[in-house]
């Protein structure tokens, strides 16, 4: 009997078909449609149902695994169940790469490209590179957001597509991409301005800022704008391993600042040439403050945004696959499909020495745009301003009391912290005492399991303690204060996203610097704490004026 691909065993023709997915990696495997399209049998054959261990060989050629195995149920991994992400996956990538801006479900195809990068370990980022998703979100955000601004003084939208095309556009901005974009810059620049600086009109967070715990009532302000906060699209629908799924959507603003601070860095501070050289030569000219050459040298180099997509490709480092670090990031976008409790902050996140800048848009530009429906052609706003803070963390475990949560407006300028609570660090914690001594509790800093090199759990079963609470306190320490002000912070983390509120005030409450500042934002990629910060003095909703602001985590001690 001649040989014949009819009478080959499945498994032989299972490995033909690995073979060839090996030599070409990338996109839809087109030799398994090929062999299933010959005959009846041959389909049959190389079914899921006939061959279920070809689609898991399949998947894990073609897309890591990691992410999906840590937060998912096991039944939610049947070999059917990959057989439809491979399927689903694969038309998104083909979507992107036929320049379909017209696709039916455009943004369930951005979703689930959202997801591959959330989950990405190496293998994910390849097949968007074969994608040439980058090309495919430059001309379908130059469109899009061109076609909501055509008409005179319009707003850009916050939908679904809109929402997706800019947080994709900051994960795939590289530091060759903007080298090369030297034309479009300025238009893109102006086109993020309106995501990023409006917080009137774009909230930055998932739910209300102004709740701690949330609830289905949503606590609304009334301005002369409108509503504070502005409603947004929260949720959509995807098919995920072959099930319709909740996905929620991440707030467009912080993808657009973290894009705005990236091109804003492509110019560094220009070094004024009768500054000091460095801080000894400013005090023996008798300076004892402000900014050296030195200084602002320090500052263009090292206080820089992180790029997500530099980070692609990257080797596990102590065994930490890169996919971790967006773990909060997809428990946001997919609370409802855990095998476990979600972890939206990670224990230690932002313990460390941290570095970035931060941007105002012109006051009475701001102040002109709240009193008006119409957007304005231009967002003028200064330049960066450094910043530089070291971070602590301290941990409320099951066996202490945690500090209690006050209602109200006064409690949010305060990040919910009660109002005259004082704190202390000393040597192994955080004592903090009330008003009048109405409590009084100790925190402690991180119970790092013993067994892992990283802290990726809200639990320390090992230690008997359950974490209830987190407060982060934090300084400019020397020589940055000298420079650029010095400043301590304090506040929580928000247990239902990870939300951070942060209280800024002056080291010492005697000197001019400007007052107390309320800092809110989310750590994105587990690497850029990126948000806004206002004045508390006003505490008005919506804020009379907003800045911006992005900091990286520095990899060493200064």
């Amino acid at each position: 009997m001649r040989p014949s691909l009819l009478t080959t065993p499945p498994e032989i023709l299972e490995h033909i078909v690995l073979l060839a997915v090996r030599d070409s990696p990338h996109g839809p495997p087109s030799v398994l449609r090929s062999l299933r399209l010959t005959c009846r049998i041959l389909n049959e054959t190389l079914s899921v149902e006939h061959n279920p261990h070809l689609y898991l060989m399949l998947f894990f050629h073609s897309f890591d695994m990691s992410s999906p195995n840590r937060h998912l149920p096991s039944q939610r991994l049947s070999a059917l169940a990959l057989e439809k992400e491979l399927r689903t996956r694969h038309i998104a990538l083909q979507c992107i790469r036929r320049r379909n801006f017209d696709h039916p479900d455009l943004a369930g195809v951005l979703a689930t490209v959202y997801i591959i990068f959330l989950e990405d370990d190496g293998r994910n980022y390849e097949q968007i590179v074969w994608a040439d998703l980058p090309g495919f979100l430059q001309l379908l955000f130059h469109d899009r957001i061109s076609q909501d601004t055509a008409s005179k003084n319009a707003w850009p939208l916050e939908n679904e597509v809109n929402t997706l095309t800019v947080a994709l556009l900051w994960f795939t901005t590289s530091h060759c991409g903007l080298r090369q974009e030297t034309q479009l810059r300025q238009r893109s620049i102006d086109m993020l301005s309106y995501y990023a600086y409006a917080g009137f009109r774009y909230p930055c967070f998932t739910e209300p800022e102004n709740m701690f715990y949330l609830s289905d009532k949503t606590k609304l302000a009334v301005s002369s704008y409108g509503m504070s906060p502005p409603s947004r699209p929260a949720t959509m629908t995807v098919r995920y391993f072959g099930v319709q799924t909740k996905f929620t959507l991440p707030p467009i603003a912080p993808f657009a600042i973290l894009s705005q601070f990236a091109r804003a860095e492509e110019f560094p501070l220009k070094v004024p040439p009768q500054l000091p050289a460095n801080r000894r030569e400013a005090l023996m000219a008798g300076i004892l403050s402000g900014p050296t050459k030195e200084d602002i040298e320090h500052f263009n180099a090292h206080c820089n945004t992180r790029l997500i997509c530099s980070r692609s490709g990257d080797s596990p480092v102590d065994g930490f696959l890169k996919s971790r670090s967006h773990d909060p990031d997809w428990s946001r976008s997919l609370p409802g499909v855990l095998s476990t409790e979600p972890s939206y902050y990670v224990p230690g996140t932002l313990s460390g020495y941290w570095r970035g800048s931060s941007m105002m848009p012109c006051l009475d530009f701001y102040k002109s745009m709240l009193s008006s429906a119409e957007a304005p052609s231009t967002f003028p706003s200064s330049g960066r301003f450094p910043l530089y803070v070291r971070f602590r963390e301290y941990y409320c475990y099951s066996t202490t009391t945690p500090v209690p949560v006050e209602e109200g407006k006064s409690a949010f300028f305060n990040a919910f912290l009660p109002q005259g609570c004082h704190w202390y660090e000393v040597k192994d914690g955080l004592e903090l005492v009330g008003k009048n001594n109405s409590f009084r509790t100790k925190y402690e800093p991180f119970r790092r399991q013993q067994d892992s090199p990283q802290c990726g759990d809200a639990q320390d079963s090992s230690q008997g303690g359950e974490i209830r609470d987190v407060i982060i306190v934090g300084e400019t320490e020397e020589p940055y204060a000298s420079a650029w002000n010095g400043y301590k912070y304090i506040g929580r983390v928000r247990p239902s996203d990870g939300l951070v509120i942060l209280v800024r005030g002056p080291h010492d409450v005697h000197t001019d610097l400007p007052g107390r500042a309320l800092f809110r934002g989310y750590v994105l990629s587990s690497c850029n704490f990126v948000g806004r910060w206002r004045s508390i003095s006003t505490g008005e909703q919506p804020a009379e004026w907003e800045c911006i602001f992005s900091m990286s985590k520095a990899a060493s001690t200064p």
